[in-house]
């Protein structure tokens, strides 16, 4: 058997295979006379037909699963063979036997990428740190979002929810529906800026995608083209404005403090820690980055694909499509980091120490605002066992190189000038 393996790129090998009539006509031989027993003959005792006639009524089915399994069995004798390793299993790209002559097959596998880290210490890492003063700031407006209550109004203004009766044609059928949308444009799909100035009782016309109809309506049946433009006909049913708090002292004494500026200083007092913990998640991310920035490797597509399927094949079909894009990101963001550490550790060579494991559990603890005694009681499956062990011994390489590290204000991102053309939006994108 001859074997030729060369590199397509820096995750992808084409392996060419040459199997000798003699080994494949004994396989098939074989794999014939297994199949004369399971396959039924007209006139004949099952398994009891002549090769020949059994042959001849099957030939076609008992050729193509016979390809399907002696293939299978050349790839792994060649794995084990050359060492290949391997994602998914691979794609077989051609594949020419006629029965007597040898078999020509190529084979298109993916593998994990080769990572060499050129320079793990003194480096100097684009990171914009999170501010007490303004996590304080966030903090207590998410309070004052909190206690919002929501009022009806007679008139919409931009960012108002209203309650619609919906109306379109798909085909000749009519279907109607109670929706939600905002007036404006500040919701991509949900928002419509006709809406701003409408009352109660009002009607107008509206196009709408298939897209933003998916989105709107709760039927996922719905027979509708993403981006095609439906009429749509809609009555305004109700106005719903939120009524946030004002932040001022009188919000404060209702939170219990004597005034803002104490609550502030409380808060900042109960956020401080955990500011610092989630500053040293963010530098982590940004050394990921870094490394992966000075030593740039492919990542495997085929098997990016295969993992964003599996993710998303149980989602509704409506959303599918909008979050295959935040998904994917997710599986680009989770193997870089595993590709990236799994080089630090080759390189680096840590050990896991127990006072090392138990201030990872306390990194933990702190962004989850507990104690590590309570994180443990409350989480005991996420402190014990390998993968946690794994986890802790990241962190701490990371946290290592952050030690030795600097980290700078990021260049200001460019302000995107407007395109015309077509191609450079794509680039973009």
């Amino acid at each position: 058997m001859q074997v030729d393996i060369k590199d397509i790129n820096g995750v992808t090998r084409e392996i060419g295979v040459v199997v000798e009539p003699e080994r494949v006509d004994a396989a098939y031989q074989k794999y014939l006379g297994k199949a004369a027993k399971e396959l039924e003959v007209p006139g004949f005792r099952k398994g009891k037909a002549p090769l020949g006639m059994v042959q001849k009524l099957h030939s076609d089915r008992i050729r193509d699963y016979f390809e399907k399994n002696f293939v299978d069995d050349i790839f792994n004798d060649v794995a084990r063979e050359h060492d290949i390793h391997f994602l998914l299993y691979p794609e077989v790209k051609e594949l020419n036997w006629n029965p007597g002559e040898e078999m020509t097959l190529k084979f298109e596998i993916e593998h994990e990428p080769q990572v060499e880290i050129a320079q793990v210490s003194g480096l100097e890492v684009p990171y914009r740190p999170l501010q007490l003063e303004q996590e304080t700031l966030k903090f207590i407006l998410e309070l004052t979002r909190e206690h919002a209550t929501v009022v009806d109004v007679e008139t919409a203004a931009d960012g108002d929810q209203l309650s619609l009766e919906l109306n379109f044609a798909i085909g000749n059928k009519q279907h109607t529906e109670t929706v939600n949308m905002y007036a404006g444009d500040e919701y991509p799909q949900r928002s419509l800026t006709a809406l701003t100035g409408k009352s109660v009782g009002d009607k107008l016309e509206a196009e709408l995608t298939g897209r933003q109809l998916k989105l709107l309506c709760s039927d996922a049946q719905l027979k509708l083209s993403d981006d095609e433009s439906y009429s749509c006909q809609l009555e305004v049913n109700q106005i719903g404005r939120y009524s946030v708090p004002a932040l001022d002292d009188e919000f404060a004494k209702d939170m219990d403090f004597a005034d803002l500026e104490e609550m502030k200083a409380k808060v900042a007092d109960d956020l401080r820690l955990k500011v610092e913990h989630r500053n040293y998640e963010g530098e982590n991310s940004a050394i990921i980055f870094k490394l992966f920035s000075d030593n740039k490797f492919s990542l495997p597509p085929r098997t990016m694909r295969y993992i964003l399927d599996e993710q998303t094949q149980d989602l509704n079909p409506k959303h599918r499509e909008l979050l295959s894009n935040y998904y994917l990101q997710n599986i680009i963001q989770e193997m870089t980091t595993l590709y990236i550490l799994k080089a630090l550790k080759k390189q680096m060579e840590p050990e896991l120490s127990d006072e090392m494991f138990e201030q990872y559990i306390e990194h933990l603890a702190i962004l989850e605002d507990m104690t590590p005694a309570a994180f443990k009681d409350s989480y005991p499956s996420r402190v014990t066992g390998d993968e946690v062990r794994e986890s802790a011994l990241n962190y701490n390489i990371l946290r290592k190189i952050a030690s030795d590290s600097t980290f700078v204000e990021p260049p200001a991102e460019p302000e995107l000038e407007a395109e015309t053309e077509t191609e450079s939006q794509e680039e973009k994108a």
